[in-house]
């Protein structure tokens, strides 16, 4: 007998979960309210028995982003007396062993927060719907924006990202209270990590979602936070250490990477003598396989050349973001040009001019025939990016090699000597001089080797003169 009233009672709940099921699905709001009316549980017993994932009424709502339906059974809580409200949430607090509320705030407050048996909540499956309206209306409820699902550890602002919903990303970073948007550790929201260490914006480079990077990027999120173990919950492994611009190598994402490195020009731009650290280069960073962004493109993407172009440490930002956005690009991502910028580039023009003149005339060319195959194929001269300390190095080195080495530049070691800075006289071939020259931000240009100010070129010495 009580086999047969088990399964009775099972086929009651299973009938039960179909009819809110239909009228979830058909916006049907009086008959969702009168189902709840005269069983107030069926508010937090999960849609279906017959799937554990299923979620509550709740949830399922968002899902379907059924806003009237959300706010009408927020109402029914609300202005149900304190016995129905508990009586309405006992399922739930009997799955997950918490109390029963004992005012109508704290359970409204844990109907907002109801979770399915993967650890997600309403708040998440209306940033994967897409919803902004469900969420501002969850987070005047009360919704927990830090909870974290059981599939990865990843907060209502990963799902938003995932989902490519730029509007749900608005909403959360608008909506979410100023004093919750720290967390205690100092971890600020827009910065959150899942399990294995993933970022909002790690997500949103990887499924390509470009109005999502570009949203998150108005938050100013870090560029260069590292994964910290392989990313299982993406279906492309990424090694540990990986960046979002490692993510964006991997996937072969031009956009996503112009993006990024637009974000991180802006900002090394900003804090140009402002007295403040510089934000570091996310070109620069390593993986876990001691790889650089580009060094991972490479390896992916071999024949994709912007990409490479885009991700070699050694190339300016300035000549390849402008390349990749055309000849406004600067001033659309950047603003007005400042006055130090104007007079840099007025100067770099001059000293280009100088470099192609000089070479032409000492029958050379300039960017031909420098470097390596792959190096040739970035359009990059190998020498461009070194510091003074690698230059000064190099030419230390030079100063030692036989006589027959004279004349040769002291930047790639490929080409002969054709222009030189007028004072110094350190001689370097046509294509180095055009790329230091292209290189050039709001300073002067600074000689390679002696870090004089460059204020231009003339024939470099012939061998054998003082």
């Amino acid at each position: 007998a009580s086999h047969e009233m088990g399964c009775a009672a099972s086929c009651m709940a299973s009938s039960s979960a179909a009819e809110v099921n239909r009228s979830l699905k058909a916006g049907d709001v009086r008959g969702l309210l009168q189902q709840l009316e005269a069983s107030p549980g069926l508010l937090s017993t999960p849609t279906s028995v017959l799937f554990p994932s299923a979620g509550t009424p709740l949830h399922v709502a968002c899902e379907l982003k059924q806003v009237q339906v959300v706010q009408q059974l927020f109402s029914f809580l609300s202005c149900s007396s304190i016995d129905t409200l508990r009586e309405a949430l006992k399922p739930y607090c009997h799955r997950l062993g918490l109390e029963l509320p004992n005012t109508i705030t704290e359970g409204l407050r844990i109907a907002a927060n109801m979770t399915n048996c993967k650890g997600e909540t309403p708040l998440m499956y209306a940033c994967a719907a897409g919803s902004p309206e469900l969420v501002k209306l969850l987070l005047a409820k009360d919704a927990d924006a830090w909870a974290v699902d059981r599939c990865g550890g990843r907060t209502a602002l990963h799902h938003a990202s995932m989902s490519g919903s730029r509007s749900c990303i608005e909403a959360l970073m608008q909506h979410i209270p100023a004093r919750q948007l720290t967390s205690m550790e100092g971890v600020r929201y827009i910065n959150v990590r899942s399990i294995c260490g993933l970022t909002p914006l790690h997500y949103a480079v990887f499924f390509d979602h470009q109005d999502a990077v570009r949203e998150l990027l108005h938050h100013d999120p870090s560029l260069i936070a590292a994964s910290e173990s392989q990313s299982y919950d993406t279906f492309d492994t990424c090694d540990a250490r990986s960046t979002p611009l490692h993510f964006a190598a991997v996937r072969g994402n031009v956009a996503a990477a112009q993006l990024l490195l637009q974000h991180y020009y802006a900002a090394y731009l900003r804090h140009s003598g402002a007295g403040v650290p510089r934000p570091h280069d996310p070109r620069m960073r390593r993986n876990h396989g001691h790889q650089l962004p580009w060094q991972v493109a490479a390896s992916h993407h071999p024949a994709n050349q912007e990409l490479l172009t885009l991700l070699h440490p050694g190339a300016s930002l300035a000549h390849v973001l402008g390349a990749a956005g055309g000849p406004h690009a600067g001033a659309a991502c950047f603003g007005a040009a400042s006055l130090s910028a104007i007079a840099s580039a007025a100067l770099r023009a001059k000293l280009l001019g100088e470099v192609t003149g000089l070479a032409s005339a000492g029958s050379g060319s300039i960017g031909s025939g420098c470097g390596s195959a792959q190096e040739a194929g970035a359009g990059l001269c190998p020498g461009a990016g070194m510091g003074a300390a690698q230059a000064d190095a190099d030419d230390e080195e030079d100063a030692d090699e036989d006589e027959d080495e004279e004349g040769q530049c002291g930047v790639c070691f490929a080409r002969r000597e054709q222009v030189a800075p007028a004072g110094c006289g350190h001689g370097v071939c046509g294509s180095c001089a055009a790329e230091l020259c292209r290189g050039m931000a709001h300073q002067p240009l600074l000689c390679p080797f002696c870090r004089q100010a460059v204020p231009a070129f003339v024939p470099a010495r012939p061998q054998g003169t003082v």
